[in-house]
Order: C-alpha cells, then structure tokens, then sequence
C-alpha cells in the first residue's frame, strides 16, 4: 500500500492514516503529490478516497424535494462509451437531487455509445438525440436546449465522474439570488501519472472558476486554481466565467444571451458565453462544494491533428477580436477595485526610488512607504525597485500592473517586463526641467507633479497631460500622540541636510542672534562654522516624528529644486500634521498649496522676525498651528494622494483622459 511505501521512503512522515479509513494525513498527501512514483491501482484508490473523504467531511447537502425545478442535464458524446460508463456509475445515488432529466445528444458514435444509453433510458428519465456527424460543442448544446423541459439547464461533460450531492450544491447556489447568471463547479484532477503534460498533478484542483491574464497582447482565459493541493473553500465566490464542463444555468437566462455561439468550434464557447452573462449584469458564480473529477487531459491529449491545432487558433482569434480589447479594461478594473472577479490578484505596484531600507537616507523611499501604505488598504501589492539595490531594477516581475517612478533617472525604455498592460506613471516632485529632457518622458502612460506650476510647465513643454499631485503625510505616524526625546527638544529646528547645492538656509538663519534653542538634523552640516554648534547628526526617518513632537517651530528650506516651481517638502505636511509650526522661503509653494495661510520668509530679517513673534506668543502660534493642521488633515494626506491616482488610473483605463 502507498502508505507503508511513503513510510518506509520518509521517515519524517510520523502522523499515521485515521484508524478504518482509507485516507492518508494531508501532511503525507502534500509530501507524496511533489514526487515521481508510478502509482498502483490500489494507490490510485486511496489517494482517490481520500479526496472524497475531505469532500464528505466538508459537506452538507442542501435539501429539494420533489417540487423543486427540473434541471435538464446535457451531455454531449461522440464514441466516448468509456466516459458513459464512468459518469453513470452510481448516478442516481450521487445525484440525489430529485428532479432531473437527462439529455444526451450523440455525435455519430460508433462505439457502443448508443446501445450503453438505450439500456440506461429504462433506469433514469433520459432522452436521446442522434446527431449523423460530429456536430459541435455550441451547437449540440444548442440543439438540446431546445427540447429541454427543465427551469435549469446544466451542460455536463461526458469525461468527469460526479461526487455525492453534487447537484444540491450547485442549486442551492443558483437559486441564491435573481442576479445569478452560471454556476460552476469545483473540478478536480483524477490519477494523472498516465499523462504528458499534468503527470504532477494527480488528485490535485482542476477548475475553481476562470480568470485572466495578458500573454503577448492576448488576455488569455485560465483555470483559476490549477494544480493547487485540493481543499474547499466555505462559500461561493463570483468569478467571470466557469467552464461547461459543469455548469448550471437557468434556462431562461441560456436563450436571453443567445446560448453557446456556434461560430467556435470546441474552444472558449463557454468562456464567450459567461461573458456575455456579465455584461448582462448577472453575477457567475464558482460552488466550491460541488466536487466532480474530470478526466479531461484524457480527452485532450489524445487529440492531437493538425484540424485540432487549426481548430484552436481559429477559436482564439475569434475570441480575441470579440473579447480582447473589453477584456483588457475589465481586468484592469477588476484589479484596481480588488473585486477579484476576473483575476484572483490584485493589482501590484512597482516605484522606483534610490534605495530602500530602515537606515536609507534618500526621501523617494519614504514617500514610496507612506503613499504604498495607502494603497494596501485598497488591498493592492508593492514592490520596490532600487537603483542601489543588488536587484536589476529595469527587470519588472510581470505580475506588477503599475510602475510609479520617482526619479528622472530611469529609462523607462530599457524595462524588461512580460506584461504588456505595464501602466508607466512619472511623479516629477522635484528638478521638473530634468526630467523633461529625458527622451523616454514621452512614453509615460501619465505624468503626475507636485504643484500647479510644475504641472503648467510640463504640460507646456511636453504637450503631456500633467495631474496635480503634491507630497502628503502620513497622520498614522506623523500626529501629536508621539512621544517627545528630551535629547531632541529645542525652541526651533531644521531637518534635511546639505548635498553640495546652495541652500538659503546657510545665509537667511543666524541662531546666535535668535534667543531661543535651535537644533540641526541631517548631513553635511559640520562644514558650516555658524551651524556646528548646533548640528545634532543624521536622524532616521523612523526618529523624525519624534523631533518634531520635541520641538515647536520647523523652518523649512525649499530647495533650487522645489522652489521655483512652488513643490512643498513633506517636512512641511509632516511638522504640520505633528502639531508644530513650519515657516517656510517657498513663497509659491504657500501660495498655491496652503492658500496663503503658511508663514513665509525671504529674507534673514524675515526669518528672524517670524520665528521671535511665534516663540513669543504661544497662544496665536498655537492657533496658526491648529489652522495649517486641519488643512493638511483635510486636504494633504497619503490616502488622499491614493485616492486620487486611483481616479487617475481609471480615467486612463475608461481613456477618459484622452489617452
């Protein structure tokens, strides 16, 4: 038996089989299915029963009685009497739904497939079409449609081998709710080990609905679930399409859609069908609880004519020229809103930034943190691209849906990503004519900047759509409920630090002159006599929440980079939003951003002044701080930044936006 070979080659499977049951650990299962054997019938059983096992454990069949609606069951064969067979072994005691018919439209078998279901028509309700030729799949179905009796018609295949109360499950699913439109099926694979291409995936999922994904511009449908270990999910999820090799359908809703187009040939009809159910606004559901084995690689392999090979690529084509272009929205759609309809994953996003890590001192990253975090509460993935990292940043895993990058740097034209839906976002927040003159600019999906005259410049230079996008705060970290540093605290501070670029903070602030405690934090500072004294060093990003809370006025020092273009710092939202005054040289910045409330200085006299009335007079710099902070709150967070890319990313995708 396969339980003493496993013991005997894996002496770390210590958990034995369930006293009386034919049913292996699950543990000892996940550890079989990953090797190479050639399994014996009496293994094949085993691990069979222990599928059903798991099944039965976690079933509980939905009671109908004899009044409940007729389904029609459809089945299509050509010379497939060994499927026959399979299929209605212990048919009327695994079905046990009591209200069924049975339709069988054969294609001209010549196998014994019609003397098998003359003997059957004296055991269950059944009906046979006899078709001359092989007709197909869409059509077939089509044809036995027509004569159906039943309110529900369920397509099923001739190749799978049903569980017990199948049925119940997948009725009680479609009589949810009005708005249900197909219901599939939990299909899984039977012994495999015969097969060329699914040789590991024995007793392994089959089928828990249908998804999709880009593959070299064709957004290709996919069994959701495929070779995963079996397991059952406790309820129903809504999926854009299930296959017909199980599906349950009211028969009204199959003829309001038009039934399976007959234009293909055995290939995607099911797929194009259910489709069509959603853009009805019918929701298409996968029952997990209705477990049905299903011998299709079988079938499939054994099929292997160049008619079959032409057949395929005929169907795809024309799936794609009826589906592709609606379905590359719809799955973008679906993954930004994290519906999980037409793809199980949500979207993911990729920024470029300079380097990554807890001790980086490069700002990209931390604004990359704090906007990402807004996005995880859309349930959306990251990922991080770093120009300093030991990883090729250029080479883009092609589940990333959208690339934002933040430096100028990047060539977007050199990425590597097999994703063609790749959405590419350029977020200039800084050195605006730079960026421009790159030639990949152009190539941006859509461009986002920092103020309003960075995006007028932009949009005059470049002719590109330029969304307002300004730096933000995150309140869950940067907030008056932080703890001070008594190391830290001081009258007044300044946070950044000198990278070789002329900063007008080095002329305009002379701390001996102010009689209040100053403090300096960054790097670089110890080449300026007049500030040695007062340089504390380089603080971590984690630790500047609480400089902030240590103090009671942040000067801000808008850079050659920023100023001239009106980009405000995050240290300004970030002070702001700790409970502390900011006193700002970026008069435009203050102007367009903060509405002229922000205190602004351009000259040392200026500063000096701001910061000497403010320290003075606690209660009216208390009630400038109140003011600036319920506007930042209000206006300037990072789940208002995602908000807003969320809303651009639509536009784009709907083109909206002109693109």
């Amino acid at each position: 038996m396969l339980r003493n070979r496993v013991r005997d080659s894996y002496n770390s499977l210590k958990h034995r089989t369930v006293s009386g049951a034919k049913q292996l650990k699950e543990s000892q299962l996940l550890e079989y299915f990953n090797q190479d054997y050639k399994l014996t019938e009496a293994e094949k059983n085993e691990l069979r029963q222990s599928i059903l096992d798991k099944s039965a454990r976690n079933l509980k069949i939905a009671e109908f009685n004899e009044g409940s609606p007729l389904v029609s069951i459809i089945i299509i064969n050509s010379n497939g009497v060994k499927h026959l067979r399979r299929l209605f072994k212990d048919f009327t005691e695994k079905i046990q739904y009591p209200n069924y018919e049975v339709i069988v439209v054969d294609n001209g078998s010549k196998d014994g497939s019609l003397v098998f279901l003359e003997e059957l028509c004296t055991k269950i309700p059944l009906k046979i079409i006899k078709n001359k030729k092989n007709e197909s799949f869409s059509k077939s179905n089509n044809q036995a449609v027509e004569i159906a009796r039943g309110e529900y018609v369920l397509l099923l295949n001739n190749d799978v081998e049903p569980t017990y109360g199948w049925l119940n499950q997948m009725m009680k699913s479609a009589l949810g709710s009005e708005d249900v439109g197909a219901v599939g099926a939990h299909l899984v694979y039977p012994d495999c080990s015969g097969s060329r291409y699914n040789r590991k995936k024995s007793f392994k999922i089959q089928h828990t609905g249908i998804g999709f994904r880009e593959e070299n511009g064709f957004i290709r449908p996919y069994y959701i679930g495929n070779g995963d270990d079996f397991h059952i999910d406790g309820e129903d999820k809504v999926r854009a399409a299930v296959t017909a090799a199980a599906m349950l359908i009211s028969r009204d809703k199959y003829l309001e859609v038009g039934g399976l187009d007959e234009k293909y040939l055995y290939g995607y009809e099911d797929v194009d069908f259910c489709l069509k159910l959603h853009k009805k606004g019918y929701k298409n559901l996968y029952c997990p609880r209705a477990v049905l084995f299903h011998y299709e690689f079988v079938t499939s392999e054994s099929d292997k004519s160049k008619e079959v090979r032409d057949r395929h690529l005929n169907n795809q084509e024309l799936f794609k020229e009826q589906w592709n272009e609606w379905l590359r929205r719809e799955l973008l759609l679906d993954k930004l809103n994290n519906n999980r309809i037409f793809s199980p994953q949500p979207l993911k996003v990729a920024f470029v930034v300079t380097e990554t890590g807890e001790d980086c001192t490069a700002g990209d990253y931390f604004t990359a943190l704090s906007l990402g975090k807004s996005f995880k509460k859309f349930g959306w993935e990251l990922d991080y691209l770093s120009q300093r990292g030991s990883r090729d940043w250029y080479q883009v895993d092609g589940d990333v849906d959208v690339l934002i990058s933040l430096l100028d740097a990047y060539d977007i034209r050199r990425i590597r990503c097999d994703n063609n839906l790749l959405i590419k976002i350029a977020w200039p927040r800084n050195w605006f004519s730079r960026w421009i003159s790159h030639p990949d600019f152009l190539d941006f999906d859509l461009v986002m900047a920092t103020s309003e005259t960075a995006c007028s410049y932009i949009e005059e230079k470049t002719g590109m759509k330029t969304y307002l996008l300004p730096l933000a705060t995150d309140p869950e970290i940067f907030n008056q409920e932080v703890e001070k540093n008594d190391k830290w605290e001081c009258d007044y501070c300044f946070t950044g630090s000198y990278w070789n670029y002329h900063r007008e903070i080095v002329d305009m602030l002379d701390p001996e002159s102010i009689p209040y405690t100053f403090k300096l934090f960054g790097k670089n500072w110890d080449e300026f006599d007049k500030l040695k004294g007062y340089y504390q060093g380089f603080v971590s990003y984690q630790d500047i929440p609480r400089v902030y809370r240590s103090t009671k006025v942040v000067v801000d020092d808008a850079n050659q980079a920023t100023k001239e273009y009106g980009s405000v710092n995050s240290r300004v939202f970030d002070a702001l939003a700790s409970g502390v005054l900011v006193v700002t040289n970026g008069e435009l910045g203050a102007e367009e951003t903060f509405k002229g409330i922000l205190p602004v200085y351009k000259s040392k006299e200026e500063l000096k002044e701001l910061l000497t009335f403010y320290l003075s007079h606690d209660e009216e710099r208390r009630a400038k701080v109140k003011e600036l902070q319920d506007f930042v709150l209000s206006n300037h967070t990072y789940d208002q930044r995602a908000d807003k890319i969320k809303r651009c990313l639509e536009r784009y995708i709907l083109k909206e936006d002109g693109h």
